[in-house]
């Protein structure tokens, strides 16, 4: 029998008993509390034993002898009134467990028995009681009863004892309503969630990178708060700044449960919020109270039509009903990437709806941990979003990098030895994306370049060499191959304005215009193959980025020089 009948025949049953306005959502909700599976092993079987005996009783062919055999899951009502209290109060309800605490304390504590009347008299005793108490003094009593009691029961007893039974499980429900319908959408997202499967994709790729990870520390920029300029115009605003590490900082000092990642490029905004997903997710698959971490990578949303709520939907394979619940609930950590990397189009319209979109989701959501990165050269701000600059590598700190990322002695040696040289030179490796590349130079030529743009140079040039070497791949044209690079950067951040993803087809594209600009023929798909396994071009959401602003800086200046040449 399914639910919505066997609804109707409990409303049918009892209609006439149960003086309620709208008797059927209690009974929609009732139900709702039996199917529902909790994980509790005292638990266990309920919500099938119950139902299907439910639909048995009231079902017209079933047989007397066979309703009484049913009896038994129906009749004994401790464990379902239990589980409406671990709904209302998971505390209450270990508590209940570990004292084995009995049914007279569950009806207490439900409300059923609010003039704390004795509840083994008879039953008629409490006839026309206003609190239903003839109800729930037969279900009392028939608390201890066994399939042997029932036998020899008629018609009229079995349904009067059901009757009761009924009617103090919806007597329940009416004076906890609230709470129960506020516990039930939680609990029924929980069990439709499925996202083992995503938490594992995240721990896995980002695992090993998130091993070597340093903390980057932040510190809040008082001057580009609005509401908080106020406090910065005390003497002593430098000292009540909120500091530390992002992750110490989103766990222990944002009660706005928003924040805003101001920093330069390299600086590791995206490391950073790939750090807080990557553990998230490692908590999420311990512990199911744990919020959902989603990463979302602003400079591929390349759809206007594309939303970020529709983004989550897709990530967790949820639709938007339970998208929006977990959203309202605060159950999810929603971190915005790239905020400046948002790409242009014509009229600017995505970068207007994006950011209209932010700014919804930020009103609309208010338990929801927001972060959002992006550029300090970037203007645009959000009310009440307090803005966090991540402070450059100290000298301990790029040390300590060193250490996690070096095991050769030579060339951790070579490292310390330029760290405690030139000021100068700390200040321009002095950030993650540097000074890993530096690492990686002095790894393959043994040599400290003294530039910031020397640098990536180099590397860049060390990975394609060092390729070809290794490889000893003919078809492998570093010359060719920059070219396309080259024109790939120049294009893409001439139309887009950003670091923003690009289609296979755009790339092929920007291809074809370098090899007809420079006159020459080239395998464009053999190329991009290299390019992402050397970790140049990556691919996020099926479109094609440069792994670092810097990258496409990189390349982009040196098209730029071709062309004012030419």
């Amino acid at each position: 029998m399914d639910r919505n009948t066997i609804g109707n025949e409990i409303e049918a049953e009892i209609n006439a008993s149960y003086r309620y306005k709208n008797l059927r959502e209690l009974i929609d909700i009732l139900l709702s509390v039996i199917i529902l599976k909790t994980g509790k092993k005292e638990l266990v079987g309920i919500e099938e034993r119950l139902y299907v005996s439910l639909g048995k009783i009231f079902d017209g062919e079933t047989t007397i002898n066979d309703i009484k055999l049913c009896l038994s899951n129906v009749i004994k009502i401790e464990p379902l009134l239990k589980k409406m209290i671990l709904l209302i109060d998971e505390d209450e309800y270990d508590k209940i467990v570990q004292e084995n605490l009995g049914l007279a304390h569950v009806i207490t504590q439900l409300g059923l028995n609010p003039d704390n009347k004795k509840l083994d008299r008879k039953p008629e005793d409490y006839l026309c009681d206003g609190n239903y108490m003839e109800h729930v003094a037969r279900s009392y009593a028939l608390r201890n009863s066994e399939s042997h009691t029932y036998v020899g029961w008629t018609r009229r007893e079995i349904y009067t004892n059901l009757d009761s039974v009924l009617i103090t499980c919806l007597r329940a429900v009416e004076i906890n309503k609230k709470a129960l319908i506020s516990n039930l959408k939680k609990k029924s997202i929980n069990n439709e969630l499925n996202i083992e499967n995503y938490l594992n994709e995240i721990t896995q790729q980002l695992k090993k990178r998130m091993s070597r990870f340093i903390h980057i520390r932040g510190e809040e920029n008082f001057s580009v708060l609005g509401s908080y300029v106020i406090e910065y115009q005390d003497d002593t605003s430098d000292s009540r700044r909120r500091k530390g590490t992002v992750e110490y900082l989103r766990d222990n000092s944002i009660p706005e449960r928003r924040m805003m990642i101001w920093g330069e490029a390299g600086m590791g905004k995206t490391t950073t919020l790939e750090y807080l997903t990557y553990m998230d997710a490692k908590k999420r698959l311990k512990d199911s109270n744990y919020n959902i971490p989603v990463l979302v990578l602003l400079g591929v949303m390349t759809k206007a039509t594309y939303t970020i709520k529709q983004y989550i939907c897709d990530k967790l394979d949820i639709g938007v009903d339970i998208c929006e619940s977990l959203l309202e609930e605060g159950k999810i950590n929603l971190f915005l990437d790239g905020l400046n990397e948002i790409p242009a189009d014509a009229g600017g319209n995505l970068k207007t709806l994006r950011m209209r979109e932010i700014k919804q989701l930020l009103r609309d959501y208010p338990k929801t941990f927001i972060i959002i990165t992006n550029r300090p050269q970037d203007t645009r701000d959000f009310n009440n979003v307090p803005i966090f600059n991540l402070i450059k590598l100290s000298k301990e700190e790029m040390r300590d990098f060193i250490k996690k990322n070096v095991d050769e002695e030579d060339v951790k040696e070579l490292l310390f030895t330029s760290i405690n040289g030139s000021e100068r030179f700390v200040q321009i490796i002095n950030t993650p994306l540097i000074l890993s590349r530096l690492i990686e130079i002095v790894r393959y030529k043994k040599e400290i370049p003294h530039s910031e743009g020397e640098i990536i140079a180099e590397f860049l040039n060390c990975l394609l060499v060092r390729e070809k070497e290794e490889k000893q791949d003919a078809r492998l044209d570093i010359k060719r191959i920059i070219y396309l690079l080259r024109m790939i950067a120049f294009e893409s951040l001439e139309k887009k304005e950003a670091n923003s993803g690009m289609t296979e087809s755009e790339v092929l594209k920007y291809c074809s215009k370098s090899m007809d600009t420079y006159r020459f023929q080239y395998d464009a798909l053999y190329a991009l193959d290299i390019v992402l396994q050397l970790g140049i071009l990556e691919k996020r959401e099926d479109l094609y980025v440069f792994s670092h602003q810097a990258y496409q800086d990189y390349y982009y200046a040196m098209e730029e020089l071709a062309v004012i040449q030419s």
